[in-house]
C-alpha cells in the first residue's frame, strides 16, 4: 500500500503517521518544500521515499511529485497531511491521480461553516442561528432580528483569525468599517467551548472519541492576546456522546480524524454545535488524547488504514492539560517556581512554535493528573497574575 503524506515535517509531531504506516509495510511517500538533505533524521526515517517542492502552494509542482510517486510506486491508496490548512492540496491531488478520499468538490460541507448547519440539521440538532452577509444590509437585518450581542466571522477559515465579537453599538461601527462580503452572523452565545474528538475506521465505525474542554474561547485569546489553557476531559459528557456520534454518521466519514467544536451554554448549559474539522484536532492536542488514555493514535489510525482490528479506551485514565503562558503577561510565579509546583504531574514545556502564539501561547507546559480539582489548581498557579 502506498499513502502520500504532505508536510510531514510539520507539525514535528506529524510524522509518526508515515512512520507507523511504514512499520506496517506500507511506503510513505512525503512531499514538502524542505530539501531533502534539511529532512531532520527522525522524518527521514519515517519515510520510504520524499519529494520535495520549491512551496506546497505550488499545487502544480505538488501534483507532478505526486505523479513521480506514482510511476515509481503505483497509483497512491491515500493522501493525508492531517492539517486544516492543506485540505484543498489534498483534495488536488486525489481528484488528479484518482485516489481515494474528499475532492475538491466535497470540501465546502467540511470548510464553511454556513453549510454545516445542514449537516447538524441532519443529524438532529438545532444550529445557532446565523446566516451569511453579502453586503451591510444584511448585517443591519440581522442585528434587528436577533439584537446585541452577535459573532461575526468567516464563513470558511482556519482557526480564530479575523472574527469579531459586536456586543455594541461602537462595535457594530468598527466592523461595518472592515466589513468583507462572506461573514458568517450568529447569535452570540456565552459558555464553555468543548469538543467530540475521534477517529472512525473504514466501514464508519467510531474506533476512538474523547472531549476536550476550554478555559475560554480560542477567538476571545486571539482578540485580547491573552492566554489559555484547555484539557482532555476523563469522561465525554453523555449529551455530547450522543450528539457527536450522529454528526460522524450525517457526514459518512470513514478512515479519518474529526474535530467536532461546540458551545455549552452558561445559561441553560445546551450545546450549540459551532464547525466542524475533518482532521485531528491541531498540535500538540494530538497528545494530549495520547497522555490522557495512554494510548498511541498515530499507530491507531495506521491500524484503520491497514484494516486491523483495533479497540481504544472508552475512558481517560488522567486529565491531560495543555497550559499556555505569554511574553507580554506579567505572571506572579516564576517559570522555575511553576516547574516545582507542578512537579511529577509534568509531562514536558518548551516554547511554542511562533506559527501557534497567538492563540497557543510563547510558552507552555503539559501535565496529567487523575484529580480534576488538582488540575485546575495547577493551571490557576500557572497563570496566576501578578497583582498591584
Amino acid at each position: 500500500m502506498v499513502w502520500i503524506f504532505l508536510s510531514p515535517d510539520f507539525p514535528p509531531n506529524y510524522h509518526l503517521f508515515p512512520w507507523h504506516f511504514r512499520q506496517g509495510g506500507g511506503v510513505s511517500a512525503g512531499i514538502s518544500a524542505v530539501p531533502a538533505s534539511s529532512l531532520p533524521p527522525h522524518v527521514s526515517q519515517a519515510l520510504s521515499w520524499y519529494e520535495s517542492v520549491g512551496d506546497l502552494h505550488d499545487t502544480e509542482a505538488v501534483i507532478v511529485a505526486a505523479r513521480r510517486i506514482a510511476e515509481r510506486f503505483g497509483t497512491p491508496h491515500g493522501v493525508d497531511s492531517f492539517n486544516e490548512y492543506w485540505l484543498p492540496l489534498e483534495a488536488a491531488v486525489r481528484e488528479t491521480l484518482q485516489i481515494p478520499g474528499p475532492k475538491p468538490a466535497d470540501l465546502p460541507a467540511f470548510q464553511q461553516k454556513s453549510l454545516m448547519k445542514a449537516f447538524f440539521q441532519k443529524a438532529g440538532i438545532d444550529p445557532i442561528p446565523g446566516q451569511v452577509a453579502q453586503d451591510l444590509l444584511d448585517v443591519e437585518r440581522f442585528v434587528a432580528t436577533h439584537k446585541l450581542p452577535i459573532i461575526a466571522k468567516p464563513d470558511k477559515g482556519v482557526g480564530a483569525s479575523a472574527t469579531f465579537k459586536i456586543a455594541s453599538p461602537q462595535d457594530l461601527s468598527h466592523f461595518q468599517k472592515a466589513f468583507r462580503s462572506g461573514y458568517l452572523l450568529e447569535k452570540y452565545i456565552t459558555g464553555t467551548i468543548q469538543t467530540y474528538d475521534g477517529l472512525v475506521d473504514r466501514s464508519g465505525r467510531i474506533v476512538f472519541a474523547g472531549s476536550l474542554e476550554y478555559s475560554r474561547g480560542v477567538a476571545e485569546v486571539v482578540s485580547e492576546d491573552t492566554d489559555i489553557f484547555y484539557w482532555v476531559q476523563r469522561e465525554i459528557p453523555p449529551d455530547l456522546a450522543k450528539i457527536g456520534p450522529r454528526i460522524v454518521e450525517a457526514y459518512n466519514l470513514r478512515a479519518q480524524f474529526f474535530h467536532f467544536e461546540f458551545i455549552r451554554s452558561s445559561e441553560d448549559g445546551r450545546l450549540y454545535p459551532l464547525e466542524v474539522n475533518m482532521r485531528p484536532p491541531g498540535y500538540p492536542t494530538l497528545d494530549l488524547f495520547n497522555f490522557a488514555y495512554d494510548i498511541d493514535l498515530y499507530r491507531l489510525w495506521a491500524e484503520v488504514i491497514w484494516s486491523y482490528p483495533v479497540e481504544a479506551p472508552t475512558q481517560a485514565s488522567y486529565y491531560a492539560c495543555y497550559i499556555a503562558r505569554k511574553q507580554q503577561i506579567g505572571y506572579l510565579h516564576t517559570h522555575e517556581e511553576v516547574l516545582r509546583r507542578l512537579d511529577s504531574r509534568l509531562i514536558y514545556h518548551a516554547p511554542t512554535n511562533p506559527l501557534f502564539r497567538a492563540a497557543m501561547g510563547d510558552y507552555h507546559y503539559v501535565i496529567r493528573t487523575p484529580d480534576r480539582e488538582e488540575m485546575l489548581e495547577l493551571a490557576y498557579f500557572a497563570q496566576k497574575r501578578l497583582t498591584l
